[in-house]
This record gives structure tokens, C-alpha cells and sequence, in this order.
């Protein structure tokens, strides 16, 4: 788990990928500039997009926040999957969103 300021300062280096696992609907309406939408339940329909990630790129995930455990159960994925660096960021989207950093509709 990170906080809102690791999750900054992670933003601000561009080899770190924030995923976003919202349903896409979610996505689409705003999420963190940059990030990339992969849906938990959906996560064996992005295969083809993890397989181009490297498996030690640094993965900040997230979902709307500390209501919702989406992000969590997708680093397990993730981890599982072989990427060793994946972080979460626990307050999502909507502390992000409230702190007024940038993002993307």
C-alpha cells in the first residue's frame, strides 16, 4: 500500500504505469492522466496488453478508493503473473481526484 504522496511522486516518474481496475464505464468518466484501464473481472481479456509490460515495471494500482478492493485482489493477479514491483494505491480514484492532480476524461 502506498499513500497519496508516494503515488505523486511515483506520477511524476514516467516509468512508473498506473492501472486502473474500475469497470470501464468508471474509466472512462475520469481516471488518473496516463493510466491504463484493466478491469479485474476482465483481466484475462488484457493478456496481449500485460504481456508488453515489462514484468520489473513499477505498477501503481488502483480503484475508487478505500470502499473498494478491486485494486487489491488485481495486484495479487498481477504478482502472481510475475511483475515484481506492484504497488496499491489505496485511495484511489477518489482521493486522487479530490487532491486535484492530474487526470484524464
Amino acid at each position: 500500500m502506498i499513500t497519496l504522496a508516494a503515488a505523486k511522486d511515483l506520477f511524476a516518474s514516467s516509468n512508473t504505469l498506473f492501472i486502473d481496475s474500475r469497470h470501464e464505464f468508471d474509466y472512462q468518466a475520469g481516471h488518473i492522466r496516463g493510466a491504463v484501464n484493466i478491469p479485474l473481472k476482465m483481466f484475462d481479456t488484457h493478456l496481449a496488453l500485460l504481456n508488453t509490460i515489462s514484468k520489473d515495471k513499477p505498477l501503481i494500482i488502483y480503484c475508487d478508493g478505500a470502499e473498494c478492493n478491486s485494486s487489491i485482489e488485481l495486484a495479487v493477479k498481477l504478482a502472481e503473473s510475475g511483475f515484481t514491483r506492484v504497488k496499491v494505491f489505496f485511495g484511489g480514484w477518489q482521493e486522487w481526484s479530490s487532491a486535484g492532480l492530474p487526470i484524464e476524461k
